[in-house]
């Protein structure tokens, strides 16, 4: 499948880079051409020092609302309707930028490794994390991802469920 190729993961995280800095209102930077790993550390940055200015229930809205709009885009390209297509979409995108997920759409999710653990403390992690919700509740229609625990306060993994 093409969302494995290297093009590709770096259009991806190019795409979400767009998203974040639009929600921050800020410019984004150009990294879909970097080699994937440099574009994954310069996207961590830019997130890690963007969200350490402040954050507030305005951002986290609106980062929320882009990453649902890019979830719901993604839903209609891929048509998905099935949770299995679903639950493949959404791990190989995860995998693409660094973290190992596994679990169900509706369910428990696991994230077992995550690149951006490195970057993020935990305020920002959580902050962050009104992206996971976007993603995910764009993908599968609907729905409200919550997380029990993280990678960031000392945990072996990241514990989710979305209903």
């Amino acid at each position: 499948m093409l969302i494995n190729n290297a093009f590709f993961r770096r259009i991806a995280l190019q795409q979400l880079m767009n998203l974040t800095a639009r929600a921050f209102n800020k410019p984004a930077q150009r990294i879909w051409t970097l080699p994937n790993d440099e574009a994954l550390r310069v996207y961590a940055e830019y997130t890690r020092d963007n969200l350490q200015e402040g954050v507030d229930a305005q951002l986290l809205k609106r980062m929320n609302e882009e990453a649902y709009k890019m979830g719901r885009l993604l839903r209609k390209v891929f048509f998905l309707k099935k949770q299995a297509g679903i639950e493949r979409l959404t791990i190989a995108l995860y995998r693409n930028i660094g973290i190992e997920l596994e679990g169900h759409i509706p369910g428990q999710l696991c994230f077992r490794r995550c690149f951006f653990s490195q970057y993020y403390t935990p305020e920002i992690c959580l902050a962050a994390s009104a992206l996971d919700d976007g993603i995910v509740r764009g993908l599968a229609g609907c729905g409200q991802l919550t997380f029990q625990q993280r990678i960031t306060e000392g945990c072996k993994c990241c514990l989710a469920t979305f209903q």
